[in-house]
């Protein structure tokens, strides 16, 4: 909820607590004003704005000749949006009353929701000369603060309103809102915990303790937040917005456009939720309909930087790529400090093959991922790539397993040249890593920088090297399995028929990209081919999620590398298959570091690293990939790859005639 809306709905509680009004001794015709005011204070709490108005609209202002009466009327035309008028009832009012406490107040709040911050703190100066001991007042001098961006300032006026009053549910909102805008994430939670307990059904705090959650990416319970403050207020266009986002951190897109189509209907010049249902768009492999999104955003708010990033980024999923790199470019040159669309841009470039440009704008991962290098604490030079014998380089390893397999063979390179390489990873990797020993030391962690001459982070290293598409270092394998775990899988398997192992789905980090996922169902074409074995390579794949797909697959083994060591039973179990068909995931680099035979599937516009119409990958000289076409689902892909793997089938049949058991 804006600022503004936030105020006036706080207006229509407090004149709602009031109910109706005793005014002064009046005369015949001061009645009929008060018969006015109390009606219009009727449909306000009912709700209709406007019917409360209209109640005001036959008043004349000759004969509303008292400050009180004068003072409610601008309560009134403020809580209704009619802020101008608001602000000419409430300075009549200091004209016959200039000792009015209340009056100078609502000036302030005016003034404020007009945005004109200089003016409402003269305002709420002269209300605190006359009102030093009231607590509302601190606490509305402690939001202009805030809007002014004098936080600390605000942090102080607030602090007196609780002193003078601790159970101010609204100024412990409002000080939860600075400390989360500062950073102070766990202190904001414990203001809107406090203010939620002295105020169960205050909705703002709700919605954003909602959000607060959302940013430390506890999901779950924002969800838990917001669907509280929608059984409560339904139709509330910032929380509709607010939900929708985190429903689409769950993957559940459907019900997050329910909600953004919500807020805009509610609230049709709403930027942000249409910026945000252009999101769900691109993650639901709609870039036409992300588009319109983020076309209606930037008409409603034209210095929308983040939504011309994302702009960029719906144009680079449609393919459009020429557009998308001037898009990203038009972004950075609004405003340079957008990261995410550098990041954005460096994947673009390099999955043009434009490595040069594109690796050093990949180094602003660091800064979109919120994880400077500098909360590393590595206080050591970064390795230039020069080949210097004997020095000791530090490599550390930041991103996903499948990244630390790809440019695990970096280390290979470095060691080569008589560099003493440490290699500091998660230790469930350094089973799989063990046949770098000796050459390269695996750590988890470390105490003495001063072992270390530098260091460098490993999805850095392609840069270090100054790679190229033309000269990525492409080894046959670089990655073993254990052979007595290979030996183990392949008496379990056996020879019979054609072994396809398969991977269906990515990661379900919350972070990572649901759209190279395919559903299991996709592969129902390859059901039929004749000696097939479809083997389930997916890590937390259950029995009955196998036998209920209608996909004929076998789960050998489905709870491999229980204890801890990533990959190395599904390594062995590679080892002993004919074919790996796979998604883009960490399964795809493993069997191409291992140099088995393997397939990936990918959407139309994939991650960079497997390049732009090519079927081959020169990273990996065993794979073999397939792409969607525009517009085409993962079962059409699958149906296309049918025959091919038939094929091949075939030919492994024959050879069998041969010899060669199948």
């Amino acid at each position: 909820m804006s600022d503004a809306t936030e105020r006036s709905v706080r207006h229509k509680v407090t004149l709602a607590e009031r109910g109706c009004f005793s005014f002064p001794k009046a005369d015949t015709l001061d009645i009929q004003v008060d018969h006015n005011i109390n009606r219009a204070i009727t449909f306000l709490n009912a709700g209709q704005p406007h019917a409360a108005v209209e109640q005001l609209q036959n008043l004349d202002q000759k004969l509303v000749n008292d400050p009180i009466r004068c003072n409610l009327i601008g309560l009134i035309r403020l809580a209704a949006g009619a802020k101008e008028e608001a602000l000419d009832w409430f300075e009549r009012a200091l004209v016959l009353d200039p000792g009015f406490t209340g009056a100078w107040s609502n000036k302030a709040i005016a003034l404020q929701d007009l945005q004109r911050f200089e003016e409402a703190l003269y305002a709420s100066d002269h209300a605190l000369k006359r009102g030093a001991h009231n607590p509302d007042l601190y606490y509305r001098r402690g939001v202009l603060l805030r809007d002014l961006g004098r936080l600390d300032e605000a942090i102080a006026a607030l602090d007196i309103a609780l002193m003078l009053q601790p159970d101010h549910a609204e100024a412990l909102h409002t000080g939860g809102q600075i400390l989360q805008a500062s950073g102070h994430f766990e202190d904001a939670l414990a203001f809107y915990d406090k203010a939620l307990s002295l105020k169960p059904r205050f909705i703002e705090a709700l919605i954003d303790r909602g959000a607060l959650l959302q940013t430390v990416k506890q999901f779950d319970a924002a969800l838990t937040c917001y669907n509280a403050a929608h059984a409560l207020q339904p139709d509330n266009a910032e929380l509709l917005n607010n939900r929708g986002t985190a429903l689409q951190c769950f993957g559940r897109f459907s019900e997050a456009l329910t909600d953004l189509e919500r807020a805009i209907a509610l609230r049709p010049n709403f930027a942000q939720a249409w910026f945000n249902k252009g999101n769900v768009h691109i993650q639901s492999r709609e870039p036409e309909q992300a588009l319109a999104c983020f076309k209606r955003a930037l008409e409603l708010r034209p210095a929308y930087g983040e939504a011309m990033s994302s702009q960029a980024v719906a144009l680079q999923h449609a393919g459009r790529f020429d557009e998308a790199l001037a898009a990203y470019d038009a972004t950075l040159a609004f405003d340079p400090n957008l990261t995410h669309a550098r990041n954005n841009r460096a994947g673009l470039l390099l999955l043009l093959g434009r490595f040069a440009e594109g690796l050093d704008d990949y180094e602003f991962r660091w800064i979109a991922r919120q994880t400077p290098k500098a909360d590393l604490k590595f206080d050591l030079p970064e390795w230039n790539g020069h080949f210097t014998q004997g020095e000791r380089v530090l490599v550390f390893d930041e991103q996903g397993f499948g990244d630390a397999i790809q440019f695990s063979r970096y280390l290979l390179l470095m060691a080569a040249q008589g560099v003493k390489v440490t290699f500091l990873c998660r230790h469930k990797l350094h089973r799989l890593f063990q046949g770098f020993a000796p050459t390269i030391t695996l750590i988890d962690s470390f105490d003495d920088p001063g072992s270390f001459d530098s260091q460098i982070a490993l999805s850095s290293l392609p840069r270090a090297f100054k790679t190229r598409v033309d000269t990525i270092p492409a080894f046959p394998f670089y990655l073993n399995a254990e052979e007595d775990l290979v030996h183990r899988f392949a008496e379990l398997l056996g020879n019979q028929g054609f072994r396809v192992g398969l991977c269906w789905q990515g990661s379900q980090n919350l972070d990572a990209d649901p759209a190279r996922s395919i559903p299991l169902s996709a592969f129902a074409p390859l059901a039929g081919l004749d000696a097939l074995r479809l083997i389930s390579l997916q890590q937390g794949a259950d029995l009955t999620s196998l036998q209920t797909s209608g996909v004929p697959i076998e789960g050998y083994a489905l709870d491999r590398d229980p204890r801890g060591d990533a990959f190395i039973e599904t390594a062995a179990l590679m080892m002993t298959l004919d074919l790996v068909i796979t998604c883009d995931t960490s399964i795809a680099h493993l069997a191409g570091a291992l140099g088995r035979p393997v397939w990936v599937l990918l959407k139309h516009v994939p991650d960079w690293r497997w390049l732009l119409e090519r079927e081959d990958s020169p990273w990996y000289p065993s794979m073999r990939l397939f792409r969607c076409n525009q517009g085409e689902n993962w079962e059409a892909l699958v149906t296309r790859i049918q025959p091919i793997l038939q094929s091949l089938i075939t030919e492994r049949q024959e050879l069998s005639l041969h010899g060669d058991p199948l």
